[in-house]
């Protein structure tokens, strides 16, 4: 594609286009911050126009691992009581790659919407037949009973299964990694999942890794809940190239600055952290059984 045509789309936007006006400015725009705030806030559409166009085109001729445009097909599957931060997390990230196409695929052969175990809905783009067969990224969301009951739901389990055979990457965030287990895919495969959950990968003939991210060979797999969007941002970097994926995070304005100190089970409070483990203890259970 040439490239006004990837700067016509950016201009049109989707991905990338709606946050980037700054590279190569103009005149007018090259003085103060201050300055810059006000004159922006002038600019003709033409003018605005103008500035997205040139960041564009200077990203795109910044750097050899810089891929502007792709046509990634992207299925994410959804079940009923799947983790809602699982899912949009990374969709957000995916959704930023300008061309790649993301499948939203039911459970059912039906586009009805799908509640998260939050209550966030969401409404599925295409039924598992609608799903096309080769994928560049197959993922799945974790949850709590929700995975408990997808766990236990064979035509879901042989979908994952169809379909990881044809994608070139095979991907979940949090218990996601349990239903990927389920569905064969973690023998003797580097894997991880939500820290209460670690202990049954296993029981897949997983090597359970303590980690954000994992990758291993073409499974990728990410910790629990937010370190979706750490897998996000490696995935979008493995297609797109690392400034790409830097692009997509200062766009999110992804900057963590916890106000506690207590996202991992070794900086929490013990406290904390052994009472979490209690509440969640029949929920573990009940997945080592599902298996």
């Amino acid at each position: 594609m040439e490239r006004r045509q990837f700067t016509k789309l950016a201009l049109l936007g989707g991905g990338l286009a709606p946050f980037l006006s700054g590279c190569q400015a103009p005149a007018k725009l090259q003085a103060s911050n201050a300055e810059q705030t006000t004159a922006s806030a002038h600019l003709s559409k033409a003018e605005a126009e103008s500035v997205s166009r040139k960041a564009h085109e200077s990203l795109m001729g910044l750097r050899e691992d810089f891929k502007m445009m792709g046509e990634e097909h992207i299925a994410m599957l959804l079940y009923p009581g799947f983790a809602a931060l699982d899912l949009v997390g990374p969709q957000y990230l995916f959704a930023s790659m300008m061309g790649a196409k993301i499948y939203l695929i039911s459970p059912t052969d039906d586009l009805k919407p799908v509640t998260s175990g939050e209550g966030l809905t969401i409404v599925p783009t295409h039924t598992p037949s609608e799903c096309p067969e080769a994928l560049d990224i197959l993922f799945v969301p974790g949850g709590a009973n929700g995975t408990l009951e997808a766990m236990k739901n064979a035509k879901l389990i042989d979908f994952i299964v169809r379909r990881a055979a044809t994608s070139n990457y095979v991907t979940s965030v949090c218990t996601g990694s349990l239903l990927l287990g389920k569905a064969g895919l973690l023998k003797g495969k580097k894997a991880t999942s939500h820290w209460a959950m670690l202990e049954l990968l296993p029981e897949f003939g997983a090597i359970p890794v303590k980690q954000r991210v994992v990758w291993d060979g073409k499974l990728i797999t990410g910790g629990g809940v937010t370190a979706g969007i750490d897998f996000g941002l490696q995935i979008v970097a493995a297609l797109r190239g690392k400034t790409y994926a830097q692009t997509i995070q200062l766009q999110a304005e992804y900057d963590p600055a916890p106000p506690y100190d207590s996202g991992s089970p070794e900086k929490a409070d013990p406290f904390v952290r052994d009472n979490l483990k209690g509440i969640l203890a029949p929920l573990v259970e009940s997945l080592r059984l599902a298996i």
